[in-house]
């Protein structure tokens, strides 16, 4: 239907109508040049429904003013086959209409408003005509004219010109167009106007969320990183957090696991800064439209409008919980205009990234007899001890490699048999978002299924989303809003973790039957037979969270920029589990008998269940003041707020077994034996109370102040230490806007310089830890009586509070030739103290306590920098935009209360957070004679790694291992971001990595094990055996005194993380077929990896291969809009 263009024409001014025009105007097309035919065959019929059929038979679109249409007379019309100016011009006659095509757009208007006659007779009309021009005299399409204190107005032509006619010859017009200053414009009793418009400050109308509000990106002065909900839909991953890694500066995203559902990247905004329970505490504070989440992975990202990443000092606004920075996520609002619908479909197919080659039976069946002989022959010459007979005999290998007897010599392929060639993702979503003069809305539902990756598991999870988020003007002071959302989330898993069953996998005996050829099942290695996952029972964990957010804004009225927002939040959150074990079986070959002997594989033999449900409330409520206001040249904007919530837990467990059938897997047929039950239950509850704001000021959008603070108060802490101050502060200046700068450098567009400081808390330091806590289940005796008790292992500490980070930052922003170079420099420092950690020397450990109260006495530095470079043109047809990004990390212990190392080179303190203590490698033992010439720990043989002397006392022991200044968590990540737009078609192509990240593999060291374990191809090529003395991997069942840089890898590497291709079909073609919009796309997930060391398997899993891999995800999709 029509476009509704209200008695607000200010509405011109929208995005969609100034775009149709300034194309019309680049492109100098005449609407008239599409000559589409119309038939229309109707008496008494309104003109609003004429303009309906005119656009149901031709590719026009029509803007008006409702009110105009909806007083005009009724026509009649009988048209066969006319053009569409035909029809207008047959419509319009007589009648006080005009119209002017744009494009395929129809502006309708009335010829004059005019006054009330019978109010006034002696009006007299005056035209007024003239042109809208920039300042370098260009003309200005689709500019709005309007008469000041009135609806009456026009737009300009592709020209820039226009005609008004008004009453008074001293009238007042108002100016105005996107992207410049609007001006008021006195007619003075002139017919002809000349009117200039000087652009808006650059930048000035690019909006950034911040915390609690919104400020423009010209004038921001903190540190923060933002990527539209564009970008992120570019990305196929099922995971929203997985789009993120390498898009936006100083965020490290490490995807340590694919499996569905299960995938939640680890988040670390500038590094880890606290060593508190092995940096637990160090994930950052997520906010979604305002309101705390702690899980953000299942969110649609079609829902998403922005990302901000808080991390330097402007992070102190939220307190006690912003140290380790803030997220901030923004979801799409509704907006003016008539319903834009869309439904998007992918349909993808996944695959693990790597999955590491293991031995072929005959080549492991070799190593293990090479580890077999080594065990038992002695002396470091290997000399084969009487009688010996290797495990495998030639033959035996012999038929391993032929595959002669499948069934009593196989070469079982393990990760062949048990995982897939690929498995699905399909994902579907909707989405409506429309609105009139007073009521925005959008609507969206969201469906994705992800199948797991095992022939036999049941594995798979599903997530089903909806939004609802609706806005108000009530009038023009007040606006009420609602924002509801909610998610299913169903997850079915296997009872055997999904780690360990790739484990199961890869390390599985190859010379072991998986399946026979009559289709049983074998035993598999120990008893754990992969295939037979789907036999052993489930788990099943379904979660339910609703969110709702209620707000209300208020004008007040008479005083410019103040302002009053209020806003409720309830959260509810249900998790209900359901594990059901159930005995499995499996076949092993008699060869004696030859048959299937039918073995039982579970432990227990039994049936267990156990059920456990899980209820989560949050309540927010908030309320704040703002005041936004310009004194000529100087802005100042000001807010203060309150903030109160509270959450609460519920939780109850139940668990059974012995059921009498498996068909009925509920509590209540379980056993009733009480030594087969077992019930149990928790709850809790934390309430916070906090006050927060922020001032802002700026001098000709030049020179800038911010100041923020939050007092804040923790439920974590003691009475005492309950509430704290936490400030923070930041200057800016805008050199591109100083006159020496613009008049010697016109091609600088932006260049500021900024530095902040701010004082933040760290409260993710565990709870209650200043009361005495007790524990159920030591049980004292009486008499004779065996009776329960309670008892206390820990020490509480009524002095704790949260940690102090002291952060610093120092900025340079520059844009350069209109975007044609942009580069942002950061440097930052962060100083935290005051980090939980147990006294372990300072204070005495024979105190009769099996741990002492933790104490806020470490401390730790951080600091590193960001480089971001990007550059957009056009050349020729092509469009593109390249962004770049650069980020180094360093921390450092500064203080915690460790034993004092043996050596200088030792101990933690001085290095980053995760290092480790490792022996220094240097190759490994080739001869005896090397063997004998250089210190080595006992039970080091020839083809043994290695063990630097470090303290040349002339012997290998816990003093020559040395702390390794690095660790799992990488020094630089980096990201590169580029898009070309040719015609129909674009394409996005994002590489991400990183550098300086180090992996120990233990696993990958095992080689010939006596618990029959396989390994790596690249761990047994060229490795020392008796008639291999030059090989360069250790031997099989190869001893080392502790880890070793031997098995420590460079973790370095440079991914295709994402690569889309588009096609937009042409306007004229989906129009005819009722569309606005139609898009083919076919997009890449982890497409390629290039790795510096680790060749065997994903780099960026923090394990080795006995970690469920990340999955490579090819997606076919198409979006439509109507």
């Amino acid at each position: 239907m029509p476009v509704v263009w209200p008695d607000c024409t200010s509405i011109i001014l929208t995005m969609k109508l100034t775009a149709i025009f300034l194309i019309a105007a680049f492109l100098q097309v005449s609407g008239k040049s599409f000559s589409q035919q119309v038939t229309i065959h109707h008496k008494n019929i309104s003109i609003e429904k004429v303009l309906q059929l005119i656009e149901d038979q031709s590719s026009y679109h029509f803007l008006f003013k409702i009110n105009d249409l909806s007083s005009s007379r009724n026509v009649d019309l009988e048209l066969t086959n006319v053009s569409v100016e035909q029809a207008l011009d047959q419509c319009f006659k007589n009648t006080a209409f005009t119209y002017k095509i744009i494009n395929r757009t129809i502006l309708v208007k009335k010829t004059v408003d005019l006054p009330d006659r019978a109010a006034n007779n002696s009006f007299v009309l005056q035209k007024i005509q003239g042109v809208v021009t920039d300042e370098k005299g260009a003309p200005l399409p689709g500019v709005t004219i309007k008469l000041k204190g009135t609806t009456t107005g026009t737009i300009t032509d592709t020209d820039g010109k226009f005609t008004l006619e008004v009453s008074d010859a001293n009238s007042t017009l108002i100016v105005s167009f996107i992207g410049f200053t609007s001006q008021e414009v006195l007619t003075n009793g002139r017919n002809v106007l000349n009117i200039r418009l000087k652009e808006a400050p650059k930048d000035l109308g690019e909006i950034v969320v911040v915390g609690y509000g919104q400020q423009r990106k010209a004038t921001l002065t903190g540190s923060i990183s933002t990527v539209s909900g564009k970008e992120i839909t570019q990305s196929p991953a099922p995971n929203v957090v997985s789009s993120l890694a390498g898009k936006l500066p100083g965020l490290v995203v490490n995807q340590r696991s694919g499996q569905p559902g299960a995938d939640d990247p680890s988040i670390i905004v500038r590094g880890v800064a606290t060593f508190y329970n092995g940096g637990s505490g160090s994930g950052p504070l997520i906010i979604v439209d305002g309101v705390e989440r702690t899980i953000i992975s299942r969110l649609n990202p079609n829902d998403i409008e922005s990302i901000s990443v808080l991390k330097d000092g402007s992070a102190a606004i939220y307190g006690a919980r912003a140290a380790n920075g803030v997220i901030l996520i923004t979801t799409k609002r509704g907006k003016k205009g008539r319903p834009d619908f869309s439904f998007s479909y992918n349909y993808a197919l996944q695959s693990p990234t790597k999955v590491p080659k293991v031995l072929d039976a005959a080549t492991f069946a070799q190593v293990y007899n090479e580890g077999n002989f080594y065990r038992q022959s002695t002396g470091s010459t290997y000399t084969t001890p009487p009688g010996y007979q290797p495990f495998y005999s030639d033959a035996a290998i012999q038929a391993y490699r032929d595959g002669s007897d499948p069934i009593n010599f196989p070469n079982t392929d393990w990760a062949g048999v048990t995982l897939k060639n690929h498995s699905f993702v399909k994902n579907y979503n909707m989405q409506v978002i429309g609105g009139s003069d007073n009521v925005h809305y959008l609507f969206s539902f969201g469906k994705l299924k992800q199948d797991g990756g095992y022939v036999h598991d049941p594995q798979n999870y599903t997530q089903y989303n909806f939004r609802s988020k609706v806005d108000v003007d009530i009038n023009k002071y007040l606006n009420i809003g609602a924002n509801l959302s909610g998610t299913l989330d169903t997850k079915a898993y296997s009872t055997v973790a999904s780690n360990v069953q790739f484990i199961n996998i890869l390390q599985a005996n190859p010379t072991i039957t998986a399946i026979y050829p009559n289709g049983l099942i074998g035993p598999g290695r120990l008893g754990e037979n992969p295939l037979l996952i789907d036999q052993r029972g489930y788990d099943n964990i379904s979660e339910t969270p609703l969110y709702s957010t209620f707000t209300a804004s208020f004008k007040v009225p008479h005083v410019d920029g103040l302002k009053i927002d209020a806003s409720y939040n309830y959260d509810l959150d249900n998790v209900f589990e359901k594990r059901w074990n159930v005995p499995y079986f499996y076949y092993q070959y008699n060869v004696n008998t030859k048959n299937y002997d039918r073995i039982q594989g579970s432990a227990t033999g039994t049936t267990e269940l156990t059920d456990t449900y899980s209820k989560y409330t949050t309540t927010l409520s908030n309320i704040r003041v703002s005041y936004d206001h310009n004194f000529r040249n100087h802005h100042v904007a000001a807010m203060v707020g309150k903030e109160q919530q509270q959450n609460t837990f519920s939780g109850a467990d139940a668990y059974r077994k012995n059921f009498l059938t498996q068909a009925l897997p509920q509590i209540n047929y379980g056993s009733s034996v009480p030594a087969d039950q077992a019930n149990g239950g928790s709850a809790s509850s934390s309430a916070r109370n906090n006050y927060f704001g922020r001032f802002n000021y700026d001098l000709d959008a030049k020179y800038l102040v911010e100041f923020l603070f939050r007092y804040d108060g923790s439920p974590i802490f003691p009475s005492n230490n309950r509430y704290g101050f936490f400030p923070g502060a930041s200057v800016g200046w805008r050199l591109s806007e100083e006159k020496f700068i613009k008049d010697r450098f016109p091609f600088i567009n932006q260049l500021k310089l900024r530095a902040t400081y701010g004082e933040i808390g760290n409260d993710r330091v565990g709870t209650y830890n200043y009361l005495q806590a007790y524990n159920f289940g030591q049980n004292y005796v009486f008499g004779s009586t065996d009776a329960p008790g309670i008892y206390s292992n820990v020490l509480p500490n009524p002095n704790i509070h949260w940690e102090v980070s002291k952060k610093t930052d120092f900025g340079l922003e520059s844009e350069l030739w209109n975007g044609l170079l942009g580069v942002d420099f950061t440097y930052y420092l962060e100083k935290r103290s005051n980090i939980l950690a147990i006294p372990n020397l300072s204070v005495s450990q024979v105190l009769g306590f099996p741990a002492l109260p933790a104490e806020n006495i470490g401390k730790m530095d951080n600091h590193g920098f960001e480089l971001s470079v990007s550059t957009r043109s056009k050349i020729g047809e092509v469009t593109y935009s390249i962004a770049a990004n650069l980020n180094y990390n360093r921390s450092k212990i500064i203080y915690q209360d460790e034993v004092p190392p043996q050596e200088p080179y030792q101990g933690f303190t001085g290095h980053p957070f995760g290092a480790g203590m490792y022996y220094k490698a240097d190759g490994i033992f080739h001869t005896q004679a090397e063997l004998d010439a250089y210190p080595h720990d006992p039970n080091t043989r020839v083809g043994d790694v290695k063990m630097l002397d470090l303290n040349h006392d002339g012997k290998i022991d816990s003093k020559d291992q040395f702390t390794f200044d690095g660790s799992v968590l990488p020094r630089y990540t980096f990201g590169l971001n580029m898009n070309f737009a040719y015609k129909s078609f674009d394409l996005n192509v994002f590489l991400q990595g990183q550098a300086a990240a180090w992996n120990y593999d233990n696993t990958f060291a095992s080689l010939g094990t006596t618990d029959f374990a396989n390994a790596a191809v690249e761990r047994a090529q060229n490795r020392w055996t008796v008639s291999n003395p030059n090989g360069t991997m250790p031997r099989s069942d190869g001893y080392q005194p502790g880890n070793s840089t031997f098995y420590l890898f460079n973790a370095s590497f440079v991914r295709l993380k994402t690569v889309q291709l588009g096609y937009t079909l042409p306007q004229n073609v989906v129009s005819k077929i009722g569309m606005n919009n139609l898009r083919f796309f076919m997009s890449g997930f982890n497409v390629i990896t290039w790795a510096k060391q680790i060749s065997w398997a994903d780099p960026e899993l923090n394990g080795g291969y006995t970690t469920y891999p990340q999955q490579r995800i090819i997606n076919f999709g198409a979006t439509v809009k109507f």
